[in-house]
């Protein structure tokens, strides 16, 4: 029987983590670590592991513990607008003045957002492929090993064009492989944003960097530590893109923020002259004049309380903030509340967990549709785009007018070569969504927005009539 850790080794295996990890837990989410604690430390005892932890010998197994908890749940064209800008404006600037151009993504998971830069080069004809150099590094080593496989279920190619899919994948039994040429032009490293790298972090290393939903799982002063360093390694006048619940609002003065369309992205400063000491960083209590003005659209607003607040932020892709807020509120057995926790489970990545309480939700006539849809991205996600239909198929049957159940039974159907059913979900699915309810959006959209979504089912309608 494995012993439950108390609470001093548990406050120390959260600082270790913090130190060499970089991964902050506030005090209401410890006990997520306990049982990985006590099961890690289950054959020598809590006190002697966490001593072996702090040893400087303790890397394999800082590997074990890095792959368990940074579970990084990802897709192809996350957040396309900023990757788009990327390719075709931002990129293409320097390859004016040098032969190659150099992006980083940090914190790049199992490999979809180093990737999609790669397709999408290759897609929009801005960039030319051979001078483009991409790495991609991340701290978790099954992630690597993923990544360097690059082999994807359909559900991380869910936002990728049914055209870009068919020529820039092949249909294997284990998913969908990507063309090796595709593969070939991103390396991957596993490394730790807060190792003491001074090669890797030199001055010029990088055009650009991606740094997306990343530095939001750290405290402050980790995230001042790993922008600083990102800050020196990129060129002169290079660009740092994060995601759209992250700001450097009180974080570092060395970037000004830009617009391109709906994507916010960071220049680099120019160093001050000779002579003129460069800005302060303002305390985040006194903004400067420009980040008042840049803050509506880099920072989100507090998220009220309550079963809305949890939604907000799962729309805002700030899943270790809900699920924390989730668990404090007394209503957190309520079916939304479960509907909610089901979700967080599925981007979480834990699967079987989702695919119980969607079981359990589907007997509830308030939550029938949502959870058959839930348990049909389980299944999906899993690989059974047949038994997903099925699902899909039930919710539309439970609720007629849910347009994301439409149209991800049509794209199943299509993708079976089932293009008659696949043309009727498909129309209908365009013809709801401008009605689609705001919660569906909000649980399942995906990232998209309601027109997002439209042009996903018009490409989708599309494809159907292609096919002879």
């Amino acid at each position: 029987m494995i012993a439950t850790p108390t609470r001093p080794p548990l406050v120390r295996f959260v600082a270790l983590v913090e130190q060499r990890l970089g991964l902050h837990y506030e005090e209401g989410q410890w006990s997520e670590l306990v049982p990985l604690l006590a099961e890690r430390s289950a054959a020598c005892g809590v006190e002697r592991y966490l001593e072996q932890l702090a040893a400087p010998s303790s890397q394999a197994e800082w590997k074990v513990l890095a792959e368990r908890l940074t579970v990084g749940e990802t897709y192809f064209l996350r957040h396309p607008t900023q990757l788009e800008t990327l390719v075709d404006q931002v990129l293409p600037s320097f390859l004016r003045q040098t032969s190659t151009v150099r992006v980083l993504c940090a914190g790049c998971s199992t490999g979809e957002e180093p990737y999609s830069v790669a397709l999408l080069a290759r897609e929009r004809g801005r960039v030319d492929s051979s001078r483009l150099r991409i790495l991609g590094i991340d701290v978790n080593p099954r992630s690597i090993a993923h990544a360097r496989r690059a082999c994807y279920s359909p559900w991380s190619l869910r936002a990728v064009p049914s055209a870009m899919r068919q020529q820039w994948f092949q249909r294997t039994p284990e998913g969908f492989a990507l063309q090796p040429q595709v593969r070939d032009q991103v390396i991957f490293e596993e490394r730790n944003l807060l190792e003491e790298a001074s090669a890797f972090w030199a001055p010029g290393s990088f055009h650009a960097i991606l740094c997306r939903n990343v530095v939001l799982y750290f405290p402050q002063d980790v995230i001042r530590k790993i922008i600083a360093r990102m800050s020196q390694a990129l060129v002169p006048g290079g660009y740092l893109f994060m995601g759209p619940s992250e700001t450097l609002r009180g974080i570092s003065e060395d970037f000004e923020l830009l617009r391109g369309g709906d994507a916010f992205y960071y220049r680099l400063k120019p160093p001050a002259p000779p002579g003129v000491s460069a800005p302060q960083a303002a305390p985040a209590a006194t903004p400067t004049v420009a980040q008042r003005v840049a803050a509506p659209a880099s920072t989100p607003p507090p998220a009220p309380d309550g079963l809305e607040g949890v939604l907000q932020l799962l729309e805002a892709e700030r899943y270790t903030e809900a699920w924390a807020l989730l668990e404090s509120l007394p209503e957190s057995s309520s079916p939304k509340a479960l509907l909610l926790r089901a979700v967080l489970h599925l981007h979480a990545g834990r699967l079987s967990q989702a695919e119980q309480l969607g079981r359990q939700l589907v007997t509830a006539s308030a939550t029938e549709a949502p959870a058959y849809y839930l348990l049909g991205l389980c299944l999906e996600q899993g690989g059974d785009e047949a038994a997903a239909r099925g699902r899909y198929s039930a919710s539309v049957r439970a609720e007629p007018t849910f347009a994301l159940a439409h149209l991800r039974a049509g794209s199943l159907a299509r993708r079976a070569g089932d293009m008659v059913e696949a043309r009727v979900a498909l129309r209908m699915a365009v013809s709801l969504l401008p009605q689609e309810k705001p919660l569906h959006l909000s649980l399942f959209g995906g990232g998209f927005g309601r027109h997002g979504l439209m042009q996903v089912g018009l490409q989708e309608l599309q494809a159907c009539t292609e096919v002879p």
